[in-house]
């Protein structure tokens, strides 16, 4: 995963130190050509890009997070697109090492996501599901905003068992079917991918809140809890 912070010189210096004494692990300066420093799990680029494994613990992350924000440091970035002479506020890329999809894997993710594009894109409120990928990774670009720690293990693990199914599916349905009841739909989408269970309560209702309808009546009935 990958958190921008948009620091340099002495204001990155100021983050690093903060990020060693909140985890308590010295830093590291990596040297040229990076300019990079890396505490513990945690890699620090020359903008202050802050990147890590999607595995960490969570608590430990949303600690971090709040710590850095109370301390002024804010996970946004006015970046020029280069498709358009326009900026746009990069808030989280989610990330997973590029060997964990083949490229037939790839392919049938990207499939899955036409195929369930608009509830996807509504549920997450973002406005595309692009994916990069290069030697090293497989990037999800999609926020454009910074989402709370909560949200952010909801969509992180979203998006594994997005990648999860892409490799477990033998083929895929492109095209994309009409909804009546979205939250219905997008629930019945969620336990087919694994979010099932107590477990996954809090994911589900992070997953369903912005989109309409009810999730325990397929007709649309008025719900008191719709997760």
């Amino acid at each position: 995963m990958k958190i921008n912070y948009n620091v340099t010189g002495n204001e990155r210096k100021k983050l690093v130190k903060l990020i060693s004494e909140i985890t308590e692990i010295p830093s590291k300066y990596l040297g040229i050509p990076s300019c990079a420093y890396q505490v513990g799990p945690y890699h620090i680029g020359k903008d202050g890009e802050l990147t890590f494994d999607n595995e960490l613990d969570q608590d430990n992350i949303k600690t971090l997070m709040k710590k850095l924000q109370d301390a002024g440091f804010e996970a946004d970035v006015d970046e020029p697109t280069p498709a358009e002479a326009e900026t746009e506020e990069t808030g989280l890329i989610i990330q997973i090492p590029k060997d964990s999809l083949s490229d037939e894997d790839l392919e049938k993710l990207a499939k899955l996501l036409e195929a369930k594009g608009s509830l996807i894109k509504k549920a997450l409120d973002v406005e595309a599901l692009p994916i990069e990928a290069d030697e090293k990774r497989i990037s999800f670009p999609w926020f454009s905003k910074l989402p709370n720690p909560d949200e952010i293990k909801a969509y992180s693990q979203f998006i594994t068992k997005l990648c999860e199914m892409a490799k477990t599916q033998k083929r895929i349905t492109v095209k994309e079917k009409e909804v009546d009841n979205e939250k219905y739909a997008f629930r019945c989408f969620l336990l087919r991918l694994g979010f099932i269970g107590e477990e996954f309560k809090t994911h589900r209702k992070i997953l369903l809140q912005n989109l309409s309808g009810s999730s325990a009546f397929k007709g649309g009935a008025p719900s008191e809890t719709d997760q």
